[in-house]
């Protein structure tokens, strides 16, 4: 592969560094603006390169010494050689020169950046159980034992807990075991861990319960559910007090049912649609195990469906979509039904901006603008936004 000494020019979406060579762009992971590095090039395309420093030539008083013995070979984090106050600034000014009318005005929320992902999948691959090298399928040995990422409960010390990789008993030691339907077996390529209230389990063969704001939840197999457990309450908090009170809601992509369910003291009637026909299945239940009987919920494909006229009478929508964003069928129906507010929270800023614009095209204005740092030392972000109807 290609190696290269270029000067480093600016943070860029994904985590990276831009610099310029011979005409191209070039995506540097693990430097810092202002430095010289040397790179080795992974991708080259007709305009753009992708390459990670192999040494630092002159180092940005920035730069601190990573605390993670395979960073850059993972390739799940972005900043772990700067400090994680500066990783926020840097998340901060990307958000903001998205969205430049809101520079110095947006809200930022932070937790613990260690230990906060409550869920993890290792993958298992020739005996050995961890995370895959970038753009590989090596697994990197011992990842499993010290990611930091990953709530100490979820990291591997022994594989044969689980009895993956050999045809031992799983031990009874940190693990429940597994039930009889979602027994493990060996040569087995993933194994998929969240915690469910102090338990582990396999969550794409068990269901998830959590208990926060006085709610309690179940979430089905394989179903969704925010990672980073300490701010998920502050994230919830924030969604209420960017709704009106007694709000007639109207939820896209409601999963099982979380936001709508933990805000039931704020809302007078609700009505959730997720493509997911097991997570309204789950909905139906937590609403109902939760004392809620105004809410109903209906499966759809919002990508492929528009929503019904007879949805006007929700004045708010809460939508929660997944990085792809809302359908150009979704921002049609907002124009006819013109709700009063939307809440919209995203885990994708690019697409977060492309349908802010066009609801701005259609008579909507962003009064709230917040940025929830739900995947620190990765250059994955939450952001959290309210559009009001135009008068």
């Amino acid at each position: 592969m290609e190696k290269l000494q270029i000067k480093l020019e600016k943070w860029v979406n994904g985590g990276y560094s831009l610099s310029h060579y011979d005409g191209h762009a070039v995506f540097v992971d693990g430097g810092i603006p202002g430095e010289t590095v040397d790179i080795t090039l992974t991708k080259q395309g007709n305009k753009e390169w992708f390459g990670t420093v192999d040494a630092v030539i002159e180092s940005s008083p920035l730069r601190v010494p990573s605390d993670c013995p395979v960073y850059l070979e993972c390739g799940g984090c972005s900043y772990r050689h700067i400090s994680y106050e500066e990783e926020v600034k840097v998340k901060a000014s990307l958000l903001e020169f998205m969205f430049p009318e809101w520079i110095g005005k947006a809200e930022v929320v932070t937790g613990p950046s260690i230990g906060y992902r409550n869920n993890v999948q290792w993958q298992v691959e020739g005996g050995q159980i961890g995370f895959f090298a970038k753009n590989t399928h090596r697994i990197i040995p011992d990842s499993s034992t010290h990611c930091k990422n990953v709530d100490k409960r979820l990291l591997i010390e022994n594989p044969n807990d689980f009895g993956i990789l050999s045809n031992e008993k799983p031990k009874q030691n940190r693990f429940p075991k597994p039930s009889k339907n979602s027994k493990l077996q060996k040569n087995t390529n993933s194994l998929s861990l969240r915690l469910s209230q102090n338990a582990v389990v396999l969550y794409e063969k068990e269901e998830t319960k959590f208990e926060f704001l006085s709610t309690k939840l179940t979430v089905p197999a394989k179903g969704f559910f925010q990672i980073n457990q300490f701010l998920l309450e502050t994230w919830i908090q924030k969604i209420k007090s960017l709704l009106p009170k007694d709000a007639n809601v109207l939820e896209l992509f409601c999963g099982c049912g979380t936001i709508g369910i933990t805000l039931r003291d704020r809302i007078k009637s609700l009505y959730g649609i997720e493509s997911h026909e097991k997570s309204i299945e789950y909905a139906n239940q937590n609403a109902k195990a939760n004392g809620i009987t105004t809410y109903q919920y209906t499966v759809l494909d919002l990508y492929q469906k528009h929503l019904s006229k007879d949805l006007k009478i929700y004045s708010t929508w809460i939508v929660n979509p997944p990085r792809a964003g809302l359908s150009k069928g979704i921002i049609e129906t907002a124009a006819i039904l013109k709700p009063r507010e939307i809440v919209y929270s995203s885990c994708n800023p690019s697409t977060l901006r492309r349908d802010v614009i066009s609801f701005t095209e259609i008579g909507y204005e962003m009064d709230h603008l917040s940025l929830f740092d739900f995947f620190p030392r990765t250059n994955h972000y939450e952001v959290l936004v309210r559009l009001r109807k135009r008068k």
